[in-house]
């Protein structure tokens, strides 16, 4: 049975609903028209919604799995089937896979401000002031976080209303026609779709600190069922607003929409978009952070300031050693084949292993009586 921490330590579970989503709006969500497109084109808003279905299952497996760990989250998960050694080595890949993403978010947005605002400023100087509105945010804890996953949640939930100005000027027969591709077409935008849905992987960390665990389920299927729509009505507009060969050579087409935007007090809205987007990478880089150093207090019992400097030091390494713009498109790719194996093939065979530990164990159990 889950471990369930005392209640000043939890937030309700209809936090779950800004939990989750806050972590899949990242820097992704300004450029994933130009990647998804790839494959099966005007089509591509149909792997949206398979892949956005899909992890409806993965959250159910990674719920089966708390349930049953012993303190409610992986690490212990892990050392319960795997034993101490090999459980603390799987607890050390997900740290740099948790160190990883955040350099990747990082130095994504750090390439959106270069592009659009800063040309000039040192990546290491943006890198440094990101990291320290991080670390400050990590150190509050928990509830903290929370706090900024709401903002994560309203900031885009708000900018979605300045779609009205791209809407005016769609041309809807740019989805036509419909399902006339491939399989394989569909599956090579799907690929493309899994990193924007990275998110929902934090809930083996921080399943403990949600009031009342094992009744929460369903605000994590509606906070999946939001992102999925967002992402679809995105999907539409974008690909309505541009053309097919338009999308395939613009690299961020949101921030592209959002020129089009004028009002009398301000000229280049645009600015608004990159500015406030810090407010929406924060909560997976947060929720990352925090659960790195978590890993290495309950793994290797680490004190926790010791374990977030450390953290915070390795990411900021990671992401001055990204020079270029086919650095960035590496470490991408890199993040997206990683993700797709944590959440479509380790997850399930963990659940898969967990059944069988399950069975074994019984079957110990019966011959021992």
């Amino acid at each position: 049975m889950s471990k369930q921490l005392k209640e000043s330590l939890t937030v309700s579970p209809f936090f779950l609903l800004f939990l989750i989503h806050s972590t899949q709006t990242g820097v992704g969500f300004l450029n994933f028209q130009n990647k998804i497109i790839k494959g099966a084109e005007q089509d591509a808003w149909i792997s949206v919604l398979v892949v956005g279905i899909s992890v409806h299952i993965i959250i159910w497996l990674m719920y089966y799995l708390l349930k049953k760990s012993n303190n409610g989250d992986i690490m212990s998960l892990h050392q319960q089937l795997f034993g101490k050694w090999i459980g603390n080595v799987l607890n050390i890949l997900l740290y740099v896979y948790m160190l990883f993403l955040i350099a990747t978010i990082i130095r994504s947005y750090i390439a959106v401000l270069n592009t659009w605002v800063f040309p000039y400023v040192p990546i290491s100087l943006l890198s440094f002031i990101i990291l320290f509105v991080i670390t400050y945010l990590v150190i509050g804890g928990f509830r903290v976080i929370t706090g900024i996953c709401f903002w994560g949640v309203i900031i885009p939930s708000i900018l979605l209303f300045t779609l009205y100005f791209p809407f005016k000027y769609t041309y809807w027969t740019n989805l036509l026609p419909v399902f006339n591709h491939s399989i394989s077409d569909y599956y090579e935008s799907a690929k493309n779709c899994i990193l924007m849905y990275s998110g929902p992987e934090f809930l083996l960390i921080y399943f403990p600190f949600i009031k009342n665990n094992q009744n929460s389920q369903k605000w994590a299927h509606i906070s999946q069922a939001y992102t999925t729509i967002l992402y679809l009505f995105i999907t539409f507009v974008s690909f309505a607003y541009f053309s097919q060969g338009q999308l395939k050579h613009i690299t961020w087409p949101t921030l592209m929409m959002s020129k089009i935007i004028r009002y009398p007090f301000i000229e280049r809205f645009e600015y608004v978009y990159i500015f406030l987007w810090l407010l929406v990478i924060l909560p997976p880089c947060c929720m990352a952070m925090w659960g790195a150093f978590r890993i290495l207090k309950e793994s290797f019992k680490f004190k926790s300031r010791k374990s977030l400097w450390i953290s915070i030091i390795i990411v900021h390494l990671i992401v001055i050693s990204t020079k270029t713009r086919l650095d960035v498109e590496k470490i991408g790719t890199f993040m997206k084949y990683v993700t797709s194996s944590i959440l479509y093939i380790y997850i399930p065979i963990l659940f898969m292993f967990f059944l069988v530990f399950q069975a074994f164990k019984k079957a110990d159990t019966l011959r021992s009586n």
